[in-house]
């Protein structure tokens, strides 16, 4: 009698091989697709559902596949004399902003119309919130209003998979905050300082600590400074594992006129030690300007920009994070290229002098996008003051965007949709 074939010991282990290696070639390929897609997909099956809305590592994979520099978060206004004010924050496509047909307004003004809507969705009021403390891999930091209570809270949104965490971080006393990512403890983190305090926040441990105060203290943030500078200025940037200031060395009480171009350096938060260091502009800044420069980050570094005399706008990017070799200038626009005949004279009053914030840049469509604190022209008779300026260096051609409600342009914040959770 012949006795039966003999089993291969991988028998059973090949289908179960088989079906990882299938699995895998799943959460690839749904990697590589749109939050808005996934979203739609969790229904297919149990274990879809499980990879896209609960699995850290996927989320991880999807947001380093994810389109980067696609997507500001802009802040419009919407009120009327029978509601009460409002503020929302809408993630808004770049390209909307730099692709719609222009039109010419008489004698050379280019405007950009363009529809923000008007989604409840969006209000930070429907999310018992009313700032946005900044935004990081497609997380967006909020906190509750200071009155009536005198107390804050934190949330966390990410409007792509419409979630929203529970408020965290209590908090009593006065700061400013800035909002970044824990590289080395994959962990969420709000800093809040003041002159002479500096407290971290954890999103995962729901703990507050104090932590050493700056080195140096940034711009326009000691009770005795004497300087008003921009409000919007100077909040804390997110780059590579830290919140950067620009801040004054060995002043605390001054006039602008009284600082010198060796004074100024950018204070660097590493938020996976809490320990700082510090960074020197670029070489090539050689004098101080008519109104403070900004720490921006664009295209993923760190930018320093600033007024040059009474003629140019300067951006440096650092192409290497800390290394101060890697500054490189970027752009050096005329004001008569930007159309800008207006706040540029070194004899005007500090608080009237033009500044220009950059939003948003692309080498691939030579693009620039900058918030404007002077008046913008909207149509033949509005001006509206915190307008956006759109600049195409290669082309030379420079437009206004106009919108059918007030934008806080200069609070407006890079984002990316991502899967990462509020949890």
């Amino acid at each position: 009698m012949n006795s039966p074939p003999a089993k291969s010991p991988h028998s059973k282990a090949a289908p179960t091989s088989l079906m990882v290696l299938l699995f895998e070639l799943i959460a690839d390929i749904l990697s590589r697709l749109s939050v808005k897609t996934l979203m739609q997909m969790k229904c297919v099956c149990k274990s879809w559902k499980t990879l896209i809305s609960d699995d850290p590592s996927f989320a991880k994979l999807h947001l380093q596949r994810s389109p980067r520099n696609s997507q500001l978060l802009l802040l419009p206004q919407w009120n009327s004399p029978d509601e009460d004010f409002d503020c929302s924050v809408v993630p808004f496509p770049v390209s909307h902003l730099v692709e719609t047909p222009s039109e010419f307004r008489y004698p050379y003004y280019r405007l950009r119309n363009i529809t923000i809507p008007n989604d409840p969705y969006y209000q930070l009021g429907n999310m018992d919130c009313s700032h946005i403390v900044g935004s990081c891999n497609g997380l967006i930091c909020m906190h509750t209003s200071w009155y009536p209570n005198h107390s804050i809270w934190f949330r966390l949104w990410n409007p792509a998979t419409k979630t929203l965490s529970e408020k965290l971080g209590h908090i009593t006393e006065l700061f400013r905050f800035t909002f970044g990512y824990d590289n080395l403890t994959d962990t969420y983190k709000v800093v809040a300082f003041t002159a002479n305090k500096v407290k971290v926040f954890s999103f995962r441990d729901n703990v507050w600590r104090d932590i050493q105060s700056f080195p140096v203290v940034p711009f326009d943030l000691h009770p005795r400074q004497q300087l008003g500078c921009h409000q919007y200025n100077n909040r804390g940037v997110y780059v590579s594992g830290a919140i950067n200031w620009l801040a004054i060395r060995n002043k605390i009480e001054y006039e602008w006129n009284d600082i010198t171009v060796d004074q100024f350096v950018i204070v660097s938060l590493d938020l996976a030690t809490e320990t700082y260091r510090q960074l020197l502009p670029p070489s090539g800044f050689v004098e101080v300007p008519p109104v403070e420069p900004s720490v921006t980050v664009l295209m993923d570094c760190l930018c320093f920009s600033h007024r040059f005399k009474e003629t140019h706008f300067v951006l440096w990017k650092m192409m290497e994070f800390g290394v101060q070799e890697s500054w490189t200038q970027f752009l050096k626009i005329s004001f008569q290229n930007l159309q800008i005949d207006y706040g540029i004279s070194n004899s005007l009053a500090y608080d009237s002098q033009l500044f220009l914030l950059p939003l948003w840049a692309s080498e691939s469509s030579n693009t620039l996008i900058m918030a404007s604190n002077q008046e913008g022209y909207a149509d033949e008779s509005l001006f509206k003051p915190q307008h956006a300026i759109v600049y195409n260096w290669r082309d030379n051609i420079v437009e206004q965007i106009k919108t059918n409600n007030e934008i806080m342009w200069m609070f407006s914040h890079d984002y990316v949709e991502s899967l990462v959770s509020t949890r």
